[in-house]
């Protein structure tokens, strides 16, 4: 290809981008404000912000109040334009969620299972996806892609190599799930990895961040971030912290090795712990706060146990990577007022995710939508 034409290409590539994240960052902003803010003069401002609006990412809001000029014509990005779908599977629920493009979840369900035979999670994925797409009357097209989080090692392909708290091994999910969401990418990843970059996210100064994302749940993972991008390695399998071992010759884990860390600081580990103590309790968060409440000896021991265990991990954590940021997200912190966990090791802070929607989902769904909001839209060889 003529390479001024490359050129200009990738001109007019930097300058949508540039007015895409103006509109995404704001309420609504007229193309005056536009050419103003970008550097870029008026007659490239209104071609792109046509072209944007020719694709209905943009809405046109009519004139707004006059400062003492001419009116001016206000635009606004529109979220609904596109709708990403994610989901979590961790072996005892699934949460299935649509997002639109500000990754706001339009809707939200989720399914208890008892069987992880993929068929059967197939069949459940499919009802709740055809009641999603009926309820809100989007038609498929306008679904860019599915999103799959599995507590598992995913190599660079999108292939779960091993979950071992779910039993899977060798799987692309991309075949298994390929009937239930016809002519949608579907892509995988590992849970804790979208952890990570959903933490991210929410960080004031992403591109300079390094953290690690501990998924403490029915397992351990973690996911990398460093210098405001995720770190998968040569392989994609970086950052299995979870089986590094932290008691030699310790419990059995499921991934086959003994004394792992997630064999000691896991939900899961709580729970065999109270059992052992002579509490068996189903897996629920609210019955073990009317225990730790109600200050049950029991209990109160196995958290005291489940926080040194933790901490130990979190110190092989904190002097492995040195991040800025050690996240806890997952299961366990909804006990972050019962746990004592350091709040910094070796200069790295320790914080718990502390809201209700789902890191995991919302990290799957910010690189889609980054993804498809600044793919190269000119090149002809796409």
């Amino acid at each position: 290809m003529n390479k001024s034409i490359v050129n200009q290409q990738s001109i007019k590539q930097f300058n949508t981008n540039k007015i895409l994240k103006l509109l995404t960052s704001t309420e609504m902003i007229s193309r005056a404000e536009l050419a103003k803010q970008t550097g870029l003069n008026k007659a490239t401002v209104s071609k792109i912000t046509d072209e944007l609006l020719n694709e209905n990412l943009i809405k046109d809001l009519g004139y707004g109040i006059s400062s003492g000029g001419r009116k001016p014509k206000l635009l606004k990005f529109n979220p609904d334009a596109k709708y990403i779908v994610g989901i979590k599977i961790d072996g005892t629920d699934i949460y299935f969620t649509v997002m639109n493009m500000k990754l706001e979840n339009v809707f939200t369900q989720r399914i208890e299972i008892n069987n992880n035979d993929t068929g059967i999670i197939a069949e459940l994925l499919k009802e709740s996806f055809n009641h999603a797409v009926k309820k809100l009357g989007i038609e498929i097209k306008h679904i860019i892609e599915v999103a799959v989080a599995v507590p598992a090692t995913v190599n660079i392909k999108g292939m779960i190599l091993h979950a071992p708290n779910i039993g899977w091994k060798n799987i692309d999910l991309s075949e298994e799930f390929k009937d239930v969401f016809t002519d949608i990418p579907i892509n995988t990843f590992n849970e804790a990895n979208a952890g990570a970059l959903g933490a991210l996210h929410h960080i004031t100064n992403p591109e300079n961040t390094n953290l690690v994302y501990v998924s403490a749940g029915i397992g351990i993972g973690t996911g990398i971030i460093i210098s405001g991008n995720l770190y998968r390695g040569k392989m994609g399998l970086a950052g299995e912290f979870g089986h590094n071992v932290i008691v030699e010759n310790g419990r059995q884990c499921h991934c086959g090795r003994k004394g792992c860390w997630e064999t000691y600081a896991s939900e899961q580990a709580f729970y065999d712990s109270l059992e052992r103590k002579g509490l068996k309790m189903e897996k629920d968060i609210e019955k073990v706060f009317t225990e730790l409440k109600n200050n049950n000896p029991i209990a109160l021991e196995a958290m005291d146990e489940l926080s040194s265990y933790m901490n130990i991990g979190l110190e092989n954590v904190a002097r492995a990577m040195s991040p800025d940021y050690i996240i806890i997200g997952n299961k366990l912190r909804h006990f972050k007022n019962y746990l004592n966990i350091y709040d910094e090791i070796q200069g790295s802070k320790v914080l718990f995710i502390d809201k209700e929607s789902h890191t995991t989902i919302e990290g799957m769904g910010f690189v889609i939508a980054r993804k498809y909001l600044y793919h190269d839209r000119y090149n002809v060889n796409n």
